[in-house]
């Protein structure tokens, strides 16, 4: 089960109470199964309240390198990738785990995640365990380049060059996730030239703040993550 532990001062963490002992940045070392929801506990001289947790606390809590794809953009790839369809997904690129975990929660899809990193592949593993998300995810600390994009109809690209993954023989809709204009144009061309359709996107999202003065827009916060390109075949 999946739960959420609140602190006075609101800060959250997520975990499922059958990952056993894990370490969890901000708590320490923790028996993951002693806690039950709707009771409350203490860790050091904090206090907790434990609730079920929903897929915004396991998005918040997701550990992470310097960039994580973002709620707003997974959910988004999966509308293009039909996330209703049987087809598993080919992710190219899963970093800590910030799409695919947010995908096999939300719409239980099988996965096949490359990440060829070897110290965010064990990030990605522990974020896997701590979800619950084992028997969704097939990790692979390999080069995906070695993958048989071919035998897939559904196929997520986080790397800045995704058109050197695409093999002839490609049927399906393959999505990428680049942060540059140049990228996002060379694959778009790259694919147009293949016979496929393509569709560009770029998801903001704009946090706003309440106060006393009133309602406005947050004053610092991401406003650019990256481009989705679309190619269908």
């Amino acid at each position: 089960m999946l739960v959420t532990l609140w602190d006075q001062e609101g800060e959250s963490y997520t975990f499922s109470t059958d990952a056993g002992v894990l370490y969890i940045r901000g708590l320490g070392n923790i028996n993951t199964g002693r806690f039950e929801v709707g009771r409350n506990y203490e860790i050091g001289t904090r206090k907790f309240e434990v609730k079920e947790a929903t897929i915004q606390d396991v998005a918040r809590s997701i550990e992470r390198m310097p960039q994580v794809i973002l709620p707003k953009d997974s959910f988004f790839i999966n509308y293009l990738l039909d996330p209703y369809s049987s087809y598993p997904i080919l992710e190219i690129g899963a970093g800590n785990g910030g799409f695919s975990i947010i995908t096999a929660l939300s719409f239980k899809k099988k996965i096949v995640s490359y990440e060829l990193n070897p110290e965010i592949f064990k990030i990605f593993l522990k974020n896997i365990k701590r979800f619950e998300c084992q028997s969704y995810i097939t990790p692979k600390n390999e080069d995906a380049s070695l993958a048989s994009i071919e035998d897939f109809h559904r196929v997520m690209i986080d790397n800045p060059e995704p058109e050197k993954f695409y093999r002839d023989g490609f049927k399906g809709i393959m999505v990428a996730y680049v942060p540059t204009y140049l990228q996002a144009e060379k694959f778009s061309r790259f694919m147009l030239e293949k016979n496929f359709q393509v569709e560009i996107h770029e998801i903001v999202d704009i946090p706003m703040k309440i106060s006393t003065m009133g309602l406005r827009p947050e004053s610092s916060f991401l406003y650019h993550t990256a481009f989705i390109v679309s190619a269908r075949s």
